[in-house]
């Protein structure tokens, strides 16, 4: 975590708000397009005081989350253990990437032996390592999680939002689309019919 430490202060590390910023925007950015692409996002978290808060987060923006205890190997070997019809998420959001033990969070590892890309605030007491877009961040005060959690629900029901909005647009051209291809539809006002060509006069 050392090059996003700003500094210290009373033995306290400090963040370096402004890359803060910068990956937070970029972790957003590609979370938006995986929901936009009607991918399968999964909230993680091992910290029972924000519990309720994550799982209430992934149930308003349509997605799932798992907040209890991670049992080794469940991506990993998610075919034997789920079934051989089972899908992956394409997409893991680590409000915290350590367990209760101040460890790092099973998950993080699996997900990156199986090439699932992760976004993870992650404190000065982490490590970035694994973590596809590490957002540098403070996970233990209430204040702090409930805003990424704002944030992630905000962007994930945004993209699914422009996604209707485009699947309805397009539904409506290929119904426009479909009556101008239909020979007995009339012509539209202010167009002049064709004579045929096909027949003498």
């Amino acid at each position: 975590m050392e090059p996003y430490i700003f500094g210290s202060r009373l033995d306290q590390d400090i963040i370096d708000l402004e890359q803060t910023a910068v990956h937070l925007q970029l972790a957003l950015n590609f979370t938006a397009h995986v929901a936009y692409r009607k991918g399968i996002i999964l909230f993680v978290s091992r910290n029972r005081q924000f519990s309720h808060l994550i799982e209430d987060t992934a149930r308003a923006c349509g997605e799932y989350a798992h907040t209890r205890y991670f049992k080794g190997g469940l991506l990993t070997n998610a075919p034997l253990l789920l079934g051989a019809g089972v899908r992956l998420p394409d997409l893991i959001i680590f409000l915290h990437t350590l367990n209760n033990v101040f460890e790092p969070h099973v998950a993080v590892r699996d997900a990156a032996k199986m090439n699932i890309p992760t976004v993870g605030v992650v404190d000065t007491n982490c490590n970035p390592c694994l973590i596809t877009y590490p957002v540098p961040g403070n996970d233990d005060s209430p204040p702090s999680v409930q805003l990424f959690c704002t944030l992630f629900r905000t962007t994930i029901n945004r993209a699914k939002e422009k996604r209707r909005q485009v699947e309805a647009l397009y539904r409506l051209q290929g119904q426009e689309g479909a009556r101008g291809r239909d020979p007995a539809h009339p012509s539209s006002p202010g167009t002049q019919a064709q004579p045929d060509v096909s027949r003498p006069v």
